[in-house]
């Protein structure tokens, strides 16, 4: 596993188990029909219905509603999974007592046909640029299908540093104030690099490199996408004191543009 994941910047193991995964859903069904009290939208039991819903009346809430499960007991529980230290320690090249801090988990949804929660081409490195040693650990939690495969990875781009990057709001070669904020790679700098698309069942992970360049797919099913995220970091070669892991320099007010043209 160690030597596959140093070769190409990645790594797909068995992570949670089911019941835990269940577990984690069925609060977060809790936490949704709570917020669709609240807006007075009715709830169905089909979270696939109730989040396009939400997704309609007002998207802000369902960023909400994973804010709070993200600080539920069901959060901590998976955060502090025994497997997911393992994994993380020995891709870290760390010893089991060394301290690693876990960020998570964050939750991301995909939605057919939509845009504004998709991301270009980008290094978690430039989310995080003050920590130099760190694992991004992507779950797939509710799908329609035998797995997800919604996410591409660039091999080998892990052995890179990728510290220039275009930041805009929007998606695909269109500004969009009500999208992501993007750090985005421009696709001719690595063309050179070999696409894997890695297919990840409900319970699986993909470990990969905080350096690692990836970006969001299409979904081309009927329902969206549901997936948490892990950053695991060691701290101990990091040049600042800050425990912040996002401890971000820039100012967010700079002016980029999807896909900028410049060469390599």
């Amino acid at each position: 596993m160690k030597n596959f994941f140093e070769t190409n910047g990645y790594e797909i193991s068995n992570l949670f188990s089911t019941t835990e995964i269940e577990e984690y859903v069925f609060q977060l069904k809790k936490i949704l029909e709570m917020q669709c009290k609240k807006m007075r939208i009715e709830y169905s039991n089909e979270i696939f219905i109730t989040v396009k819903k939400m997704q309609d009346v007002y998207p802000k809430a369902i960023d909400e509603s994973f804010q709070i499960l993200r600080n539920s007991s069901e959060g901590h529980r998976l955060a502090s999974n025994i497997n997911l230290k393992k994994i993380s320690n020995n891709l870290l090249n760390k010893n089991e007592n060394d301290v690693l801090v876990v960020s998570g988990p964050s939750f991301f949804i995909n939605f057919p046909n939509e845009n504004t929660r998709k991301y270009t081409w980008h290094s978690e490195q430039n989310w995080y640029p003050k920590r130099r040693n760190f694992l991004n650990v992507w779950c797939p939690i509710i799908i329609d299908r035998d797995n997800d495969n919604s996410m591409e990875l660039k091999k080998g781009t892990h052995e890179k540093d990728w510290t220039y990057f275009s930041e805009y709001t929007g998606y695909n070669g269109i500004i969009d104030p009500n999208a992501n904020v993007q750090y985005e790679i421009p696709e001719n700098l690595i063309s050179g690099y070999e696409s894997v698309i890695p297919k990840v069942k409900i319970g699986e992970a993909i470990f990969f490199d905080g350096k690692s360049v990836h970006r969001s797919l299409d979904n081309n099913s009927d329902n969206p996408y549901f997936t948490i995220v892990f950053r695991v970091f060691d701290y101990s070669n990091d040049l600042t004191l800050s425990s912040n892991w996002a401890d971000i320099p820039y100012n967010r007010q700079s002016i980029g543009f999807p896909d900028i043209n410049v060469s390599k």
